[in-house]
């Protein structure tokens, strides 16, 4: 294995200025300018590692052959990425810990630490829905099959089931509540099937043994005064839970949104299928501690998990398949805005340490994990495929706008047509690896 504090400083010089394998001179070009500086490098004998063309840990002769095999057309090396396909197989799970102490700083993300004392049952009929249970403060108003709660009770538990094409629930609620998916199929051809305005928590709880499906409209009729991002959106928290199936269909926004943040526990089973707008949407941050999760997404510039924060993983399996390629569109001033597609994209940091994250993107431009803060990876399994080429920006597999560190698990990423991995700021590839290959830059694996 070669001299780790040797590699450090390939991985740092290659990843952080942006180059392509042979442009020793960084132009952004190879060719026989790149063969002269890589000689002059041996004559003088400067400590230059970008002039390790061929990732052998030393500067010789061997390295000018291999920039003129790559002007040559020979240096390209054929690549069999990784098969990622969606997954709906049993995941076995390690036991849940539930926080007991009530100051735990996550005590109250856990339905179970809650005594629900209130049951309201909706049952959906076609073109109706019946509503039974509850309290002198809790006020239900029902069109067709559309209902809207008005809530100022403690301790509400929502049971939701039967099936409609045209309808939706809509709840205002001073209090966090409990709302159980209970065999439910509800499709709202003009807006959100699932639409929380309470900015406290919803415990979205899909019980066992039951198959749920939610489905969005085209286009949605908007209320002044309120927002209405998805399928399922939540001005509050959203806390899935329960060994249910949750199905999510979105073709006029996103599937699941929350203007605070996601939490998704193990023994979830959740499918987002998307043709307009993200998977999964979040503000403050998105947690998967657990679950099985699948998306297909195949709207231009959306993304699979989208993250105004922080994105953290450690557990579960969650498999992304992004079809969409660049959205174009003009801003304020005119200018021509591109936006491209991502398997997940987070405006701070990401941190992974257990679980599996598979992500791949065939559209063009793509990024399979487009992370804006430092991307700190110690545990679990990561697998990014890209397929797409370079229509108006350069595809990548793992982009860090600023530092990356790995020290566990297993990362791999394969972009066919663009860079495995680009890191602006320091990549940190800590020992221990048994693995790690960088083949023209589209293949990059660590594994320990």
């Amino acid at each position: 294995m070669r001299n780790f504090l040797l590699l450090a400083c390939l991985m740092t010089a290659v990843f952080a200025s942006g180059a392509v394998r042979g442009d020793v001179n960084d132009d952004q070009e190879v060719n026989i300018a790149d063969v002269n500086a890589v000689i002059e490098i041996i004559f003088l004998n400067l400590p230059d590692m970008a002039a390790d063309v061929n990732s052998d840990g030393e500067i010789n002769i061997a390295d000018v052959n291999a920039i003129i095999d790559i002007i040559l057309g020979d240096g390209e090396e054929e690549i069999t990425p990784k098969e990622i396909a969606l997954d709906y197989s049993d995941l076995e799970e390690p036991a849940e810990t539930i926080p007991e102490d009530e100051m735990a700083s996550d005590y109250g993300d856990y339905v179970e630490n809650t005594a629900w004392s209130t049951s309201v049952h909706i049952n959906f009929d076609g073109d109706t829905a019946i509503v039974t249970g509850g309290s002198t403060s809790i006020f239900v108003n029902v069109s067709g099959a559309h209902v809207k709660v008005t809530s100022a009770t403690k301790r509400v538990r929502f049971i939701v089931s039967g099936s409609t094409s045209n309808g939706s629930l809509k709840i205002y609620s001073e209090r966090k509540y409990q709302l159980q998916l209970n065999g439910v199929d509800i499709t709202n051809p003009h807006g959100a099937a699932i639409n929380n305005q309470c900015g406290k928590s919803l415990y979205l709880v899909v019980n066992e043994g039951t198959v749920n499906t939610l489905r969005d409209g085209d286009t949605y009729e908007m209320i002044e005064g309120e927002d209405q991002k998805a399928t399922v959106f939540s001005e509050g928290q959203i806390l899935v839970s329960g060994k249910g199936q949750l199905n999510i269909y979105s073709t006029g926004k996103s599937c699941m949104t929350s203007d605070d943040y996601i939490f998704v526990r193990p023994g979830t089973r959740l499918y987002c299928n998307s043709t307009s707008g993200h998977g999964i949407k979040a503000k403050d941050f998105v947690y998967i501690k657990g679950g099985v999760i699948n998306m297909e997404i195949a709207a231009d510039g959306a993304k699979g998990i989208n993250c105004d924060s922080l994105v953290y993983i450690t557990g579960g399996r969650t498999t992304i398949i992004n079809s969409g390629t660049t959205e174009l569109s003009l801003d304020s001033l005119a200018n021509v805005v591109s936006t491209g597609a991502a398997g997940v994209k987070t405006d701070w940091n990401m941190t992974m340490t257990g679980g599996t994250l598979n992500i791949k993107c065939t559209g063009d431009d793509a990024k399979g994990l487009n992370v804006t803060e430092p991307l700190l990876f110690s545990g679990g399994e990561l697998n990014v495929v890209l397929t797409g080429k370079n229509a108006t920006m350069d595809p990548k597999g793992v982009k860090c706008d600023t530092d990356c560190t790995i020290r566990g698990g297993s990362f791999y990423s394969c972009a066919l047509q663009g860079r495995a991995m680009d890191v602006n700021g320091t990549l940190t590839v800590v020992p221990g690896y048994t693995v790690l290959n960088d083949k023209n830059y589209h293949l990059f694996e660590v594994k320990y």
